[in-house]
């Protein structure tokens, strides 16, 4: 009977991912079949929301909502991480830039990564990334959420309209703030990318990735804080529900031996 290899973990936090055998390693999922799931993931996704009603009243009531309740408790990062960053131009094209390419391009390198070194655990990582966009779907379609940027009179600045321009009519993509799709895909990014590696170092630095975003997406005006925070939340738990994640010592009853990794 094979024995299972050392876990790497992060703090209290194990990843779920756990390698099989040679022979298992090679048989994959076939790429017809994931193109596909790739497809309906980021196609379908815009396209649902898209024929969504646009709630442009309710989802600014949410918004206003919001930044009320953190101004409250004195929380105003947005307005100061805005302000600061449409003073400096290079940066704020470099954060739209940021926002633009990064959410996409990290997660399709680190899914294909996974199909790869990983092919069987790469279903639990593909499932998680499906998961935290059906999540986000259903608060979209339950609590529409325009972004600081859409607010009337709130005197945001909308960066990344600024170096890319904006469509004049509103879609109902731009009302779902709440949670930070950018963040739950940044948090899968680095849970399923820890797993690629061998070091530590290596998988704690990978979570500089959600960090910058989080950052990013604030400062352009996109995302309340509480948005970066449901969205890891979403992230962490998609993963954890998959089996990509474990929390506690919570194990995947599969029997298997480590598998060369990324160094």
């Amino acid at each position: 009977m094979a024995t299972a290899g050392p876990r790497p973990s992060l703090g209290g936090v194990e990843t779920g991912w756990v390698a099989g055998s040679a022979t298992s390693a090679r048989r994959r999922t076939p790429l017809a079949g994931e193109l596909l799931v790739l497809a309906a993931l980021l196609v379908g996704y815009d396209w649902v929301r898209r024929l969504a009603s646009v709630q442009e009243r309710l989802a600014v009531a949410h918004g206003l909502t919001i930044l009320h309740a953190e101004n409250g408790v004195d929380l105003h990062l947005e307005r100061i991480s805005n302000a600061w960053l449409t003073t400096h131009h290079g940066l704020s094209q470099l954060a739209a830039g940021y926002y633009q390419y990064t959410h996409v391009t990290a997660a399709l390198i680190v899914l294909a990564a996974a199909w790869i070194r990983r092919p069987d655990a790469y279903p639990r990582a593909r499932n998680a990334l499906v998961l935290t966009n059906v999540v986000a779907l259903v608060v979209f379609a339950l609590y529409p959420t325009a972004p600081p940027r859409l607010l009337p009179a709130a005197g945001y600045i909308d960066s990344v309209a600024r170096v890319f321009g904006s469509a004049s009519a509103p879609i109902p993509d731009q009302y779902a703030a709440l949670p930070s799709l950018h963040l739950a895909w940044a948090t899968w990014v680095a849970v399923v990318g820890g797993m690629l590696v061998r070091r530590r170092v290596l998988r704690w630095l990978l979570w500089l990735y959600p960090l910058t975003t989080g950052l990013v997406v604030v400062a352009t005006a996109n995302h309340y804080l509480v948005d970066v925070g449901t969205g890891v939340v979403v992230g962490l738990a998609a993963t954890w529900v998959t089996g990509a994640l474990t929390v506690g010592g919570r194990t995947v009853p599969e029997e298997a031996q480590p598998a060369p990794s990324i160094p």
